[in-house]
């Protein structure tokens, strides 16, 4: 007797779970996916190191500046800079989305800017020249913000993201939004540890999704 069954629903996927060559027979692998999922984390870290140092200045405005913070300020730039190029790469192989360079173009030069902005207001004492400089880390700040959630908002374009990257553009969103307010800049690192985070998450997961594309029979 056959076990045919008519009814019986299929035990076939019903989406094609062929992934793009551009991404899954491209130039990603899981290795280097993996390694710049541990550099999100890295650059958490510093995050993490910097919220900890304004909490501390905060609570202790007499002690004197240290002087290793600008610089890993800067390096942070530079390393968010590379995680989101190798991003937008990423999502233009798996996803097909275009429209990020110039978003975040402008967020690394606002980016630039205000890391070198705050040394120059740590280095001169109070004054009018400490105002101007004041004045224009703000205006900074809200340029900034901007930037983050029109970026964010490209992000928003992709249908069916990883759960991990959809996350991420929320994220970014609300520290965007945090930051171009100016008076909410702690919940502005906090919703940036958060998306350092989420990054990370992007990366391991585009990692995984390609190691089952290699599991499964050609």
């Amino acid at each position: 007797m056959s076990d045919y069954d008519p009814y019986r629903p299929p035990r076939a996927p019903l989406l094609d779970p062929h992934l793009p060559p551009a991404f899954a027979g491209g130039d990603w692998s899981r290795g280097q996916l993996r390694v710049l999922g541990a550099l999100s984390l890295g650059c958490l870290s510093g995050l993490l190191v910097l919220l900890l140092v304004a909490l501390w200045r905060l609570f202790n405005p007499q002690l004197p500046q240290l002087p290793f913070v600008h610089l890993l300020s800067l390096l942070l730039v530079l390393l968010w800079g590379y995680l989101l190029l190798r991003l937008r790469d990423l999502l233009a192989a798996r996803y097909g989305l275009h429209g990020l360079g110039q978003p975040l173009a402008l967020q690394m030069l606002l980016g630039l800017l205000a890391s070198g902005l705050g040394a120059l207001l740590d280095e001169h004492a109070a004054g009018t020249t400490e105002s101007a400089l004041q004045l224009g880390y703000f205006a900074l700040s809200v340029a900034l913000g901007l930037s983050l959630v029109w970026f964010a908002l490209r992000l928003r374009r992709i249908r069916q993201p990883w759960p991990a990257l959809r996350l991420f553009a929320w994220l970014l969103l609300l520290a965007g939004c945090t930051a171009a307010s100016v008076v909410l800049l702690v919940p502005a690192l906090l919703l940036g540890l958060g998306a350092g985070a989420a990054l990370a998450w992007v990366f391991f997961a585009a990692a995984g999704e390609l190691a089952e594309a290699d599991e499964k029979p050609a």
